[in-house]
């Protein structure tokens, strides 16, 4: 038994922890090339939203909401522990521009842009 602090300080010495908990939560904010308004069908851009759900979750970053609008997309995610934040957007990017160039001729020349700054908190 460790002697007393005479100060009433705990020990130092702790039982050992069985496990650490992290949870990141990262709000990511596409925007479309030159805020151009490619999502103006509501019905895409719900289906983009699904779509990008959909991937965050397949990369164990499972999405707590996903919106936006015309021009930009916002993602709010618990980020994993199996990916890193470069191999998330880069995946997220190019799996959703591919399957919407796939959804008509008008989203050709789509492509979405990670907009400078992220919202990444605890």
């Amino acid at each position: 038994m460790p002697a007393k602090n005479p100060k009433g300080v705990a020990p130092k010495t702790y039982p050992p922890m069985p496990q650490s908990l992290s949870a990141v939560y990262i709000h990511l904010v596409f925007s479309t090339k030159e805020r151009r308004p490619f999502l103006r069908d509501q019905t895409i851009r719900d289906k983009l939203h699904v779509q990008l759900g959909g991937i965050s979750k397949t990369l164990e970053c499972p999405p707590l909401i996903v919106g936006g609008v015309e021009d930009h997309v916002h993602l709010l995610c618990r980020f994993g522990r199996t990916i890193t934040q470069a191999e998330w957007v880069k995946e997220l990017k190019r799996v959703s521009n591919g399957w919407l160039k796939e959804q008509g001729s008008e989203f050709v020349d789509f492509v979405m842009r990670l907009k400078p700054g992220g919202f990444i908190g605890p």
